[in-house]
């Protein structure tokens, strides 16, 4: 570089000022806010105190002084032998949560010898096919102090949880986690999984069926486990906005409570059972605002359209990802700071649980280390940082607030627009969500290739690649670890098991499945206990759709 240029540069970033003044969701800001901007706003009503109806400035009146974030970290190693070593590792650097990332072949039901999951096995997550991999998983673990999710297309893995739990000795009721039950969203992030997943010739589908009755068994059975209806943070991943990511959580809700009603549960358990997953990208007040606003517009929807009346129930609990697509391969240790800045987002917006993505997660499944500083992250905003002390700190800035009302009107009326629809199911069905979602994917890319959307590395303070650091890949050691699984799984499977007791056990699934409305979760609890695979599970219960038994068209019904 010329010492002219050089000299240019100095000048340019001298006089550098903002020139955005939007919000990441389009959301025009003012360069200065007054009192006079919350004219609108009744301080009593719209903001009231943290753990008092609309529940604005937090879930409790104490906040952190009464109790922490879970630190939760999204890890999933190769095999069940090497996710235990891992989540035995984080459990002693102070992670309180298992959140379970799962490979490919196991999220899109496949068994691991297929074809399909060729070169997949254990790359990106770990491999559970079974309840024997999932007992392997958890060996030696507290499952009794523990908060247990995972992240499969179908309950199949928290089924083999609590029957693992209960072989623990663990008192069921008092277990604690959270169940995914993703079939309102898997539209746009698992492609191969929706048609049969979700809806099948314009009805909903009988894996469709089992998750609600996961969730109706939750509800009527596990008094510490949520039902992690929605995820927010997917939504988000597939570039929503922050209005979006609310108001579509909230329309997913209403759907799900619906469901739930039908099925005679009480209007309050159901609410208090939903527990969404939320994200937390870059744009820190908004981030901040959204979870204030969310939880206004949560209570007074549920108030207003259902008639709920306990507090717990009106109360919005949700934990939050940072989100993994704002870290970026370009230098990758700048998404350190990424990470800090959304967990203190997620802090200051009253998470009741963080999860903070490991820096490599764009080069390859985390390292030790990476995750590590992962975890310490939020050790240092916990301990350190002294932002825990107060409630809701930010309430009572003119900004924030005023933007909590904005954005809070926005979800409102994005809501109001599906149930005017049909609802969330209706919205999906016409396609509808996906493109919308669509829209917001080509506007997002567009901003950044454009250079609208700054992304450091990637299109502002660029450096040649042979300068950038590159992080120590983690891969899964396949000689080591991922063939020898593969060999002992499918001799277990082929000949060790009881032929006869898994067929009968399949047997009844379909029978059950095809000629009653009762719930699917006790004979899926059999069938586990039978050894029953969770590919076997979802191939029977797509023959009941009049499916091929497997989606990738690889294998017939063994029995």
């Amino acid at each position: 570089m010329s010492d002219q240029l050089r000299k240019e540069k100095i000048t340019e970033a001298y006089r550098e000022a903002v020139t955005d003044f939007k919000t990441d969701s389009g959301i025009p800001v003012k360069g200065l806010y007054t009192q006079d901007d919350l004219a609108e706003i009744n301080v009593h009503e719209d903001i009231g105190l943290p753990g008092e109806y609309p529940f604005t400035r937090g879930h409790h009146p104490k906040m952190y002084r009464g109790k922490l974030w879970n630190i939760r970290n999204i890890t999933g190693l190769s095999t069940p032998k090497a996710y235990n070593e891992r989540l035995r590792y984080l459990i002693g650097q102070g992670m309180t949560a298992i959140e379970c990332e799962l490979d490919n072949p196991t999220f899109y039901g496949l068994e691991p010898d297929q074809l399909a999951a060729d070169g997949h096995l254990g790359v990106c997550g770990t491999c559970l096919h079974s309840l024997k991999d999932v007992e392997e998983m958890l060996e030696g673990l507290p499952l009794d102090a523990l908060s247990f999710s995972s992240a499969p297309a179908v309950p199949d893995v928290s089924q083999a949880y609590i029957l693992t739990a209960m072989k623990h000795g663990c008192d069921i009721s008092k277990l604690r986690g959270l169940a995914l039950i993703p079939h309102f969203y898997l539209f746009n992030t698992c492609v191969p999984d929706q048609e049969y997943i979700t809806f099948l010739n314009g009805r909903t589908s009988t894996i469709f069926r089992w998750s609600n009755d996961f969730l109706e068994y939750v509800c009527r059975n596990l008094s510490k486990w949520n039902g992690w209806y929605s995820s927010g943070y997917d939504i988000r991943e597939a570039f929503c906005d922050a209005v979006q990511e609310i108001a579509y959580s909230i329309a997913i809700r209403n759907e799900t409570i619906r469901e739930m009603v039908r099925r005679g549960i009480d209007v309050n358990v159901a609410a208090q059972k939903l527990m969404p997953v939320l994200s937390v990208s870059q744009d820190f007040f908004e981030e901040v605002a959204k979870f204030r606003a969310a939880r206004k517009i949560w209570a007074e929807t549920l108030k207003r359209d259902f008639g709920v009346t306990d507090q717990n129930a009106l109360c919005l609990r949700f934990h939050a990802n940072i989100a993994g697509s704002s870290f970026t391969r370009q230098q990758p240790l700048v998404n350190l700071m990424r990470g800090t800045l959304g967990c203190l987002a997620g802090v200051l917006g009253g998470a009741m649980g963080i999860q903070v993505p490991s820096y490599d997660e764009a080069w390859a499944t985390p390292s030790e280390d990476a995750a590590t500083l992962a975890v310490r992250t939020q050790q240092i905003i916990r301990y350190e940082s002294g932002v825990p002390k107060v409630a809701d700190p930010m309430a009572g800035s003119y900004y924030v607030e005023w933007l909590t009302n904005e954005m809070a009107q926005r979800i409102e009326a994005e809501v109001d627009k599906i149930e005017k629809m049909g609802g969330w199911l209706e919205a999906m069905r016409t396609g509808w969500v996906k493109r919308e979602l669509e829209k917001s994917q080509i506007a997002l890319q567009g901003k950044i290739e454009s250079g609208e959307k700054p992304v450091i590395g990637v299109n502002r303070f660029i450096i040649p690649p042979e300068e950038d650091f590159k992080p120590k890949r983690y891969a899964p050691d396949v000689s080591r670890e991922v063939e020898p699984y593969l060999a002992e799984y499918v001799e277990w499977r082929d000949k060790k098991r009881d032929k006869e007791k898994v067929k009968r056990a399949l047997e009844k699934l379909y029978n059950i499945a095809g000629k009653t409305n009762d719930s699917l979760v006790p004979c899926v609890f059999e069938a586990l206990e039978a050894d029953v695979t969770f590919a076997e599970i979802r191939g029977v219960l797509r023959m009941v759709d009049g499916l091929e038994y497997d989606w990738a068209g690889e294998r017939k019904n063994p029995f």
